[in-house]
């Protein structure tokens, strides 16, 4: 081989080295443009999420503010909602015969009580909260009720305590029912459901103890941290069942914790008309009996001809305990005669000693119309009980639920009667 052939062949390996360096050169080239704009990308995206941080901080920020604020505001609008059945808490006959003095008074131990009460449980409550009171009951029963129990002189005293009590505080409510049955029952569920889901609505204290209806009611709401049970009489069976599940409280300086006494007098000098067990619920314990259409038997079994007076002589049973004799009625005349508010002592005994009666006379029922105002009026137990030898009687002498468990039950002793008469 030549020299010019080997410098050729050396120029040849060179010329393919450079070539190798140049595509070599090329590809770090173009790699290193690569990184740089994946760098560029990854710079920009780190960009954007600074930015974006930012602005998520300035929003989380500002929605902590709103949040604060809202709180602030809620704890402004909070409230404490005490529900009472006033049909069965009773307030302290003390409060009671004070007139307007003690409704004021009874407001402020009220409402004074609950927040005392929510702070025990809830230390942190909000420091203004408001407290909501809402009481609802049969006026003109509970009135009767007090006024037997020689409490007030006359039903008409409760209305200058009640006045008191609405006029004390702008949120304290004490409210006429009515006098169907379970009005008071109705409207405290009404409310009851309605605190329940307000988000103002701090905790809720509800009195109804004697009343094993609301164990339906709060049954659902078991082991609740925001519902407190006040118990002023002993809490009914249902309820007490309840009453473990949930926060309890008593407030003995506003309600009572027992039953309102019962006077007990001789309808030959005092006949008074027929109470309403619990002062309008009485209807609502007592089932149908099994038959409405019972002949009537016995020397008390119906009225003379004028449809009025009652025939002589006491049924009684082998014990000589009185006995109440079978009516011939019928239930829809029951329904349609309470809702009516029939005097029972001037259609039954032909007379009404009361001056200001605010039951209804007019013409004298008669037939089975009358058999069912006689049924009503025995709703009602008699003072005397199973000792009475009144002839012109009107009250009950047993108990008429065929089954009857309730420990507060106004019938007491008269309970299981052998109703033979012998």
């Amino acid at each position: 081989m030549g020299d010019m052939e080997m410098i050729e062949e050396r120029f040849e390996r060179l010329k393919s080295v450079e070539d190798d360096k140049d595509s070599f050169i090329q590809d770090l080239i173009g790699k290193l443009k690569g990184t740089e704009a994946a760098l560029e990308n990854e710079r920009n995206e780190v960009q954007c999420e600074r930015v974006l941080s930012r602005v998520y901080q300035q929003e989380a920020q500002e929605n902590e503010k709103k949040l604060l604020e809202q709180q602030r505001e809620r704890a402004k609008m909070s409230f404490v909602s005490v529900l009472i059945d006033g049909d069965c808490m009773n307030f302290n006959h003390d409060l009671v015969k004070k007139g307007q003095g003690g409704g004021h008074e009874a407001a402020r131990l009220l409402k004074r009580a609950a927040v005392d009460s929510v702070r025990k449980l809830k230390p942190d409550a909000p420091a203004n909260i408001q407290v909501k009171v809402r009481i609802y009951a049969n006026v003109k029963g509970l009135a009767k009720a007090y006024r037997d129990a020689s409490i007030l002189a006359d039903v008409m005293e409760l209305d200058a305590f009640i006045q008191g009590f609405n006029m004390e505080d702008g949120l304290c409510d004490f409210v006429d029912a009515g006098s169907g049955k379970e009005c008071s029952d109705e409207k405290l569920r009404a409310v009851f459901n309605q605190d329940i889901l307000d988000v103002h609505c701090y905790h809720i204290i509800f009195g109804g103890s004697a009343d094993n209806g609301y164990a339906r009611l709060l049954g659902p709401h078991t082991g609740s941290k925001d519902i407190t049970l006040l118990e002023g009489r002993p809490f009914a069976q249902e309820l007490a069942a309840l009453a473990s599940t949930f926060s309890t409280t008593s407030f003995p300086d506003v309600f009572r914790t027992t039953d309102l006494p019962r006077r007990r007098v001789s309808f030959a000098t005092t006949p008074p008309r027929t109470p309403a067990q619990n002062y309008a619920a009485a209807a609502k314990s007592v089932p149908p009996p099994s038959s409405w259409s019972s002949t009537a038997s016995g020397s008390m079994a119906g009225p003379s001809p004028n449809g009025i007076r009652l025939k002589s002589n006491v049924a009684l049973n082998a014990k000589g305990q009185r006995v109440d004799l079978p009516l011939q009625f019928s239930y829809s005349d029951v329904i349609a005669l309470k809702k009516e508010k029939f005097c029972n002592m001037y259609h039954i005994r032909g007379e009404c000693t009361y001056s200001r009666c605010e039951y209804k006379h007019g013409t004298h029922l008669t037939g089975p119309k009358l058999q069912a105002l006689r049924y009503i009026a025995r709703m009602s137990p008699c003072p005397v009980g199973l000792a009475c030898r009144d002839e012109s009687c009107i009250c009950g002498h047993r108990c008429m639920k065929n089954s009857c468990t309730d420990a507060h039950c106004w019938f007491r002793d008269m309970h299981g009667i052998d109703t033979t008469p012998v």
